[in-house]
């Protein structure tokens, strides 16, 4: 559908009030990307696809979303098995690890570096999809200095996200169909200066190069 033009006063309140539905749009291709790939293999694919369409509504392009949703998603298919769904699988290692130990002295750390892990991860996909012809190894590098170079801003961010989840669920738990997008929407204006910064020729349309 072509983009209707919003004029007059009330204009930037309906654009933004045209967010919701897109962040709705895209957790329902989210989650249809996550079965087209039997879940296992679907997640990381899915979940960077869904960064992909987040950053074409940011930079003001008004893009087909199931389009680049799809073609993101078979981009990223087998490479983001390694690039993202690797990392994904290391979370549930540590939180074994945490549960085993929940009652030792090691709960506490271990718990710090679960959640600093968390936010780490949270930032990865925007890095994957900046990342240019940079090796994998070199992405999860870039996503921890520009995670922990200044933390406040991400652990901020996240902690916020993490109360409002919690809200929604007590409180109206309908609105939680739009957390998955709005993770991924805080996500890419988090990292977008100092992806700029680092990145100088940034490229979306495929994963980096091995």
């Amino acid at each position: 559908m072509p983009e209707v033009e919003l004029t007059g006063r009330a204009a930037p309140l309906y654009r933004w009030l045209d967010w919701p539905l897109r962040l709705a749009l895209v957790t329902v291709l989210w989650c249809l990307g996550v079965a087209a790939g039997l879940v296992l293999t679907g997640v990381a694919p899915a979940t960077i696809a869904a960064h992909r369409v987040l950053t074409s509504y940011r930079e003001d392009v008004e893009p087909r979303p199931w389009t680049v949703f799809w073609s993101g998603w078979r981009s990223w298919l087998g490479r983001g098995q390694l690039a993202l769904g690797l990392p994904l699988a290391t979370v549930w290692v540590l939180a074994f690890y945490l549960v085993a130990v929940r009652q030792t002295v090691w709960a506490v750390p271990l718990s710090v570096i679960l959640v600093g892990y968390l936010v780490t991860l949270w930032l990865l996909p925007p890095v994957l999809l900046n990342a240019g012809s940079r090796r994998t190894t070199e992405s999860w590098l870039l996503t921890v200095h520009l995670t922990w170079r200044r933390p406040a801003l991400p652990l901020a961010v996240f902690a916020a996200l993490v109360v409002a989840a919690v809200g929604a669920w007590y409180v109206v738990p309908a609105a939680l169909v739009f957390g998955p997008a709005t993770a991924a929407l805080a996500a890419v204006l988090v990292s977008s200066r100092r992806l700029t910064r680092d990145s100088p020729d940034p490229t979306r349309s495929g994963p980096p190069a091995r």
